[in-house]
This record gives structure tokens, C-alpha cells and sequence, in this order.
């Protein structure tokens, strides 16, 4: 298995329809997602597919937002084929006024993943390890960018007046360039 580490994005046209295709770690899913909602909310179309390990057990999902069934199909299927995992593909479809069909929708939506996989250098998946530490706020503002810049999952345990418990979850390659320094 393996996962991406960073953002990739691609951008192609056909028939007048444009796709933005953005390949993230799992980890910056559902921010990104919101992001993109943001900044594309005149987009027609807005289509994902993950593949996330949680608590030792596989999820995978697709959503199709509107678009005819099993038109965004192959985006799970490509993730699949390329054994990726802890990675999601978000394409964001600019209707451009011609109806691509079921099969056009289905080359289209997976030739965004494919151009963001040209340009990829996936990683070999190791499985995630928790640290836990105590930060002061200094430093979790620092701690809490590099995690967002790795696609390191940090979640706040406790608070004090001088810092704070956290728990940091990546894997081992990851927690090293987040905690190193």
C-alpha cells in the first residue's frame, strides 16, 4: 500500500466542461473539500472518492453530487488499482454546456486522477503511531502548521494556561519531519 503526501492538482477540459482535480492525504480531506466548496460555489459538480484506514478497518467512499450514477466510479477504482490508501481525490466539474454521457463523465472524472497521479511520488504506507505530548502555545502554533503541512492528524487533549496536551497521529516518516527541529 501506499498514500500521498501532498496536494497534487490537475486541470483539463473537454467539451467546453473544465475539471480541477485535487489529490490530498487523507488527513486534509474534509478541509480541503470545505475550501474548494468555498472558492468553487459556481461549480456544477462537485465529486470525491477516499480511501481511509480507521481503527484498522478499511473505509472507502464515493459521492457523485448529482452526477448520473457510477459516473465518478472509476476515481475509487483508480485508488484501488493503485493500492493508494490514506488518500482522497476531489474533482470540481464546470458544466460547459454540452452532456458528456455516463462514459464521457466517467473518462473525464478519472483522467483528473490519472493527471494528478503523473505527477506523484506516492510513499509506501506505514501504519499510523499516536504520540502524545505536552506543548507550550508558542510552540503548538508551530507544531499545528507543520501538521497541516504533512497531513498529520493533531488533536487537542487538554488545555492549561501555559500549554497544552496533544496527540499526534501520522505515520512514523511523517511524526519525524513534524516533531524534528
Amino acid at each position: 500500500m501506499q498514500y500521498v503526501d501532498v496536494e497534487i492538482q490537475s486541470k483539463h477540459q473537454i467539451k467546453g466542461s473544465v475539471f480541477l482535480g485535487f489529490l490530498v492525504p487523507y488527513a486534509l480531506f474534509e478541509s480541503t473539500l470545505e475550501k474548494l466548496k468555498k472558492e468553487h460555489h459556481k461549480a456544477r459538480h462537485i465529486v470525491y472518492a477516499y480511501r481511509h484506514l480507521e481503527q484498522g478497518s478499511l473505509q472507502e467512499a464515493l459521492h457523485e453530487d448529482r452526477e448520473p450514477k457510477n459516473s465518478a466510479r472509476g476515481l475509487l477504482d483508480i485508488l484501488r488499482r493503485g493500492d493508494l490508501i490514506e488518500s482522497a481525490i476531489i474533482v470540481v466539474r464546470y458544466f460547459g454546456g454540452v452532456l458528456l454521457g455516463v462514459g464521457g463523465l466517467m473518462k473525464a472524472y478519472s483522467q483528473s486522477l490519472q493527471l494528478c497521479l503523473q505527477n506523484a511520488s506516492p510513499k509506501p504506507f506505514e501504519p499510523t503511531q499516536s504520540v502524545r505530548q505536552w506543548v507550550s502555545y508558542p510552540v503548538l502554533e508551530v507544531l499545528s502548521a507543520r501538521a497541516r503541512k504533512h497531513g498529520v492528524l493533531l488533536k487537542k487533549q487538554s488545555l492549561d494556561k501555559k500549554g497544552a496536551w496533544v496527540c499526534l497521529q501520522a505515520s512514523p516518516e511523517l511524526l519525524e519531519k513534524v516533531l524534528g527541529d
